[in-house]
């Protein structure tokens, strides 16, 4: 059973919540993160996370969601508060009734080497040091709907446990498998290492061919580029295939996100791919 502390002022439990939801160093030191929001927090205890802790305000009667959420999040503590210290922790204009405290899990290269195994026509995507977290949540959020079996970062990159990448992934990335690794050379290892042999494929807007010519019916990695460099110079030497989509108007590219999209679009597409509606 959960113990109950309740927060009264600035204390340091509040700290605690306040520091995670805004500092990356502190998330990966504690191996903690910040969540809040509907979808994510449903999403969370659906994927089965681990929550430390939730906060909630003591002032206010909570909803019959709320109420269910804290019984299946089966949370360490609980921690009521006034809620005009709930809505200083909150990163929303109309703060989520529930504010917790989650573990990260460290078993994600596990996780896609099994997903692939089990993959019948393996798929993942590669970002090359994204700098944008809400890009990175869009592009796991497309990972999921498109039947990637994980998601890989390399290079200095956004945190998928950033509360935007959380928020703009509407909670899928507690479903999709994530590892980040240090290098282009440490990603190409990985690969290598899986349990089906996949193509590499990237992304420019100054690719040899357009994306619809390629073949993605066998096993495949797909490599978007930074926001505003594209693909390193190590991504474009370990691809197989360079490609572009082709575009008009007065733009060069499109947004990554959107770009990841429509790659994990045309993949699902060249494999019969027929959703779940």
């Amino acid at each position: 059973m959960a113990a109950t502390r309740p927060i009264r002022q600035r204390n340091d439990l509040f700290q605690r919540y306040e520091t995670l939801r805004r500092n990356r160093e502190k998330r990966t030191h504690q191996r903690l993160f910040f969540l809040e929001g509907v979808h994510p927090v449903e999403q969370a205890i659906a994927a089965g996370e681990q929550f430390l802790s939730i906060a909630y305000a003591e002032d206010k009667r909570l909803s019959g969601w709320a109420q269910d959420m804290l019984r299946r999040a089966d949370p360490e503590e609980l921690h009521p508060m006034p809620a005009a210290l709930m809505a200083e922790l909150s990163d929303r204009d109309d703060p989520c009734e529930l504010i917790c405290l989650v573990r990260q899990r460290m078993d994600g290269a596990e996780r896609i080497r099994e997903a692939v195994r089990q993959a019948t026509t393996p798929l993942l995507v590669i970002c090359d040091r994204p700098s944008s977290p809400g890009n990175l949540g869009t592009i796991v959020r497309s990972a999921d709907a498109f039947g990637a079996c994980g998601v890989l970062l390399t290079g200095h990159s956004a945190d998928f446990y950033d509360p935007q990448c959380i928020r703009a992934s509407i909670g899928t990335v507690f479903h999709v498998p994530f590892y980040a690794l240090g290098s282009t050379e440490e990603a190409v290892s990985f690969l290598r290492g899986l349990p089906a042999e996949l193509q590499i494929v990237g992304t420019s807007a100054h690719g040899a061919a357009s994306l619809h010519e390629a073949d993605f019916t066998r096993p495949t990695a797909l490599i978007v580029g930074n926001e505003t460099f594209g693909m390193s110079r190590a991504w474009k030497e370990a691809s197989d295939l360079l490609l572009r989509i082709p575009i008009y108007g007065a733009a060069s590219s499109l947004n990554v996100g959107s770009a990841a999209s429509i790659c994990l679009y045309e993949i699902a597409r060249q494999r019969d791919f027929d959703g779940h509606r």
